[in-house]
């Protein structure tokens, strides 16, 4: 698939493409909007303008937004649960909105612990599908993923490696996916080791092993950490909570 193709191809009406060009025209720039149209609700993307340091940062915005709209027209295509892209330009795209992220949910004090249980274990299911496709997300955070009714949505996938080593990069999912639970107030630890356990029995045993290994390669970092942790911020907290929750000395 290249890019000429991308920007040829179209099966939405006149009336709503005449819509998201009057949104286009009024929202000119601006990075994610949302908007309803005939009672539904879209997200319309541009590129990044960027100013400043950001431009050495991220020397290539618009070619990030290419990349963006491939993956995710590539990986609809193969079945994979991302938002559907149902209209698109050279200079923007226009995704169905599918509801509120994980984060969202597990932050709402009605949700109970029982759904909060169920909500991350059919994302935990959804993240080990994924790599049994022998794909990976880049960074599956909860607040890049969306629950609704038991069915499972990645958001942005735009965050790419150029390591070739599939098994870190699997690894690296879960380690991303956990640390952002770990970063959770309202997640307690109880629910962080359920979910951990859910993971680890459903997974490929490999991976977890392999996690497990990387994680007592690296734990002379959270011992060496240890004595900040009263005055640690965030990050570090999770952190910690990683190592503590998820790490098994079992084997040593």
């Amino acid at each position: 698939m290249n890019w000429s193709d991308i920007v040829t191809k179209s099966c939405v009406n006149a009336e709503f493409q005449a819509y998201v060009k009057r949104v286009l025209e009024e929202q000119k720039g601006k990075r994610v909007y949302k908007f309803s149209y005939q009672g539904k609700e879209y997200w319309l993307k541009q590129p990044e303008r960027l100013s400043g340091i950001w431009l050495l940062l991220k020397p290539h915005p618009k070619k990030s937004f290419e990349n963006e709209l491939m993956t995710l027209l590539d990986l609809f295509k193969q079945g994979v649960p991302v938002p559907k892209v149902v209209y698109h330009g050279k200079d923007f795209f226009v995704l169905e909105d599918v509801g509120i992220s994980i984060s969202q949910w597990v932050d709402n004090s009605n949700c109970s612990e029982e759904q909060r249980f169920s909500i991350l274990s059919d994302a935990s299911q959804a993240l080990i599908g994924l790599h049994k496709k022998g794909l990976v997300h880049g960074r599956p955070a909860i607040r890049d993923i969306v629950w609704n009714n038991s069915k499972v949505i990645f958001l942005d996938f735009e965050f790419r490696s150029k390591s070739q080593n599939k098994d870190w990069l699997i690894v690296r999912d879960m380690l991303f996916f956990f640390d952002s639970l770990c970063h959770k107030n309202t997640i307690s630890d109880e629910l962080v080791k359920e979910i951990a356990l859910y993971y680890q029995t459903h997974c490929n045993s490999r991976n977890w092993e392999i996690m497990q290994n990387y994680l007592s390669k690296f734990r002379w970092v959270y011992y060496l950490l240890l004595p900040f942790k009263p005055v640690a911020k965030k990050d570090l907290i999770s952190i910690y909570r990683l190592f503590n929750l998820l790490y098994s000395e079992e084997k040593e």
